[in-house]
């Protein structure tokens, strides 16, 4: 009886996960809690490439911290965050070598992310922009892993 009980247990929390790592009754995701994956850098696709560790990534947490990956590198830092608004502090970064288009794209994304003034959420998507207006960054929200 106690084996049906914790089968139909796990079945009921497994149909109740949310689509993304962290998810709003609306169905966005939240800022928080979220892996969030690069899309674009300055207009630019983020696609995968060759020599590339893993995804481009971040991961903003409430306590005002981040963690990431620039596809090389591990980065972390800190953040000031406010309805709408948000600026990076300094980011720290592993050092590891890749090839040189991985650092290229690396550097270019830590440079977007000390740029971004404001954010958006739509959909899955989160967009960070820069004091004039200019979308530097661009996340999809992607499954937990």
């Amino acid at each position: 009886m106690l084996r049906y009980l914790f089968v139909l247990l796990f079945a009921v929390l497994t149909a109740c996960a949310p689509r993304y790592a962290s998810q709003s009754d609306s169905g966005t995701p939240k800022l928080f809690r979220t892996w969030w994956r690069v899309e674009r850098i300055e207009g630019e696709k983020a696609e995968f490439i060759r020599g590339q560790r893993r995804d481009m990534h971040i991961i903003l947490y409430s306590s005002k911290k981040m963690v990431g990956s620039g596809g090389c590198n591990q980065i972390n830092g800190s953040f000031k965050q406010s309805p709408g608004f948000i600026r990076f502090g300094p980011i720290a970064s592993t050092k590891m070598m890749c090839q040189s288009g991985v650092m290229a794209r690396d550097r270019a994304f830590v440079k977007a992310l000390r740029k971004s003034r404001s954010y958006r959420i739509n959909g899955p998507h989160l967009k960070l922009y820069d004091q004039s207006g200019h979308e530097v960054l661009r996340f999809m929200a992607v499954k937990q892993r």
